[in-house]
């Protein structure tokens, strides 16, 4: 095991500790909230749509993701082009 920093360890490819944990809970209600916007993306204006896709990015990166990926996702949506957010139990390095 070789920790990187406090709360935050990798171990055969994977991370661990409290900071992994916390990043997979917020990919997973990210992946949540972009579920419930492709369920009916037709009942949402333009502008409700993006404003839903921006705030799950935002939840999950905790910043503000660029507008040009809020747009592009938000056009696939739009289109009905299912977009799935996989969300595994485990956190990958890269």
């Amino acid at each position: 095991m070789r920790i990187i920093e406090d709360g935050f360890y990798a171990h055969d490819g994977f991370a661990g500790g409290p900071l992994a944990e916390a990043a997979l809970r917020r990919a997973g209600e990210a992946g949540q909230r972009l579920d419930r916007l492709q369920e009916d993306p037709a009942a949402l204006t333009d502008a409700q749509l993006c404003d839903g896709v921006r705030r799950a990015l935002r939840h999950f990166m905790q910043r503000e993701p660029q507008a040009d990926q809020v747009f592009s996702l938000a056009r696939q949506i739009h289109r009905g082009t299912h977009c799935a957010w996989l969300v595994f139990n485990r956190l990958t390095l890269a």
